[in-house]
């Protein structure tokens, strides 16, 4: 372990944190550890100070606001939170160019919050890793002007926490990304939430095995000849969907109609078409589904508002006490004529207090709604994490409520897009990017406010 200068501590601070009082001492920022000379003074005043010496050697950028904690038994003193946003580019600084809807956008405004965090925030590529000396690369967004700024990189430890935001399943499956990340994953002290994109077909297996969650879930099948026969059976509509699928892309809604299979592919614009079989549905649809895996699920008799089905999209958090929270909660409107309601396929959005307050007419009813909703997220986030043994900071649920008022969970994403402009209050938006920074604080060991 490498020797670089002092860490000056008052006697107030030695005694609040029970530090084992030696000539030297461990510290720790992110993954790096230096043992430093401990010096203790006595004057009166509280607080900590490292020498010049031992802020190189640990690659700090940012002394004020670090907080500081001891591992008793690791008799080490920790600096921080680091928290690494992990993406596979670092985006173009000119906002006004950007789609606010964009991960580029996302990545700026997630740089912008975090010098309101304590300890340092960074975003870092793969590629961006020194694994020798455990540093990294790491770009943070300097503000010029209202529309203009400019990223700024400097080596920093690697980092307490990880927040993984990898843009798509297609990046997240390059053999440098999997490699980077499954190292990251092996390194003492460190943390990482949200580590892979959800497979639909896995993700209900996991729900189903919590029997409360039965009722909530769209009876879901994978797609072949004979599932498909048998659905058909059951059930008015039906949807197939890519399981590795997002954005609405790849769905093909099928209905019966005058003795015909009338099928409608999502592919940008609606492509209609029919077969007269299942077995022809399947030839016909071989070329949109690309051999890419697919489920069949049961279509939904959804509410409407204004003429149009909906969903409910809730961004659901785990806030600086690690507790989960909905954060964000509106209605996605599906365009006149579609039954797809993502945003990116034409769908519209409205609050989900005027969606709700349209179909339960009495405040007392929307209220035991939202609680119902409520619950329900922290069942499936709870099943989720518990059944796939992984930790996930936040999670985009869509939420579909029949006519008759049952909800039901249409789809879960580990990934939620969060955009930086809304109809929503710019608090509500600040807060759904503050709070995985909060909770990268809280994973880190350190206590959030």
């Amino acid at each position: 372990m490498k020797t670089a200068g002092s860490i000056s501590i008052s006697r107030n601070l030695v005694n609040k944190l029970g530090i084992d009082v030696q000539p030297s001492i461990t510290v720790r920022v992110g993954s790096l550890k230096v043992k430093s000379k401990l010096i203790i003074f006595d004057n009166g005043k509280k607080g900590y100070s490292l020498s010049p010496e031992l802020v190189q050697a640990l690659h700090i950028k940012k002394t004020k606001g670090m907080k500081i904690r001891y591992q008793a038994e690791e008799k080490m003193l920790h600096l921080g939170p680091t928290i690494g946003i992990l993406a596979t580019l670092i985006p173009g600084s000119n906002r006004e160019e950007l789609d606010p809807r964009s991960l580029q956008a996302e990545l700026i405004y997630l740089s912008i919050v975090s010098k309101a965090v304590p300890g340092q925030t960074y975003i870092f590529t793969p590629g961006s890793i020194n694994w020798a000396n455990h540093t990294c690369r790491g770009y943070v967004y300097q503000q010029l002007s209202q529309n203009r700024g400019r990223w700024e990189s400097s080596v920093f430890p690697l980092p307490d926490v990880v927040y993984d935001r990898i843009h798509s399943r297609s990046a997240e499956a390059r053999n440098n990304v999997q490699y980077a990340k499954n190292r990251l994953m092996k390194l003492p002290h460190l943390h990482y939430f949200n580590p892979h994109y959800l497979n639909k077909w896995n993700v209900h297996q996991m729900l189903l095995t919590n029997p409360m969650l039965v009722d909530y879930l769209p009876e879901t099948r994978q797609l072949d000849k004979s599932n498909l026969e048998e659905m058909l059976q059951k059930y008015r509509v039906l949807y197939m969907k890519p399981s590795n699928g997002s954005l609405g892309k790849g769905i093909i809604k099928v209905y019966a109609d005058k003795g015909q299979l009338k099928y409608i592919a999502y592919r940008g614009k609606r492509i209609r078409s029919q077969a007269s079989n299942p077995a022809e549905l399947m030839r016909k649809t071989k070329k949109q589904r690309d051999e890419r895996h697919y489920i069949v699920q049961q279509g939904l008799d959804l509410a409407k508002y204004k003429g149009s089905p909906f969903d409910l999209r809730i961004i659901y958090q785990k806030n600086g006490q690690g507790e989960w929270m909905i954060s964000k909660k509106f209605g996605r409107i599906a365009p006149r004529g579609s039954s797809i309601s993502n945003l990116s396929s034409g769908g519209s959005v409205a609050k989900s207090s005027k969606v709700l307050h349209h179909l339960f007419k009495t405040d007392n009813q929307v209220k035991a709604k939202n609680e119902q909703i409520r619950l329900l997220c922290k069942l499936v986030a709870s099943t989720l994490e518990t059944v796939s043994n992984s930790t996930f900071g936040e999670l985009g649920m869509d939420i579909g409520i029949d006519r008759k008022g049952h909800l039901y969970l249409i789809e879960v994403n580990s990934k939620p897009r969060k955009t930086t402009e809304s109809m929503l209050s710019p608090a509500i938006v600040k807060n759904t990017y503050k709070r995985p920074l909060a909770y990268a604080t809280y994973l880190a060991g350190f206590k959030v406010k």
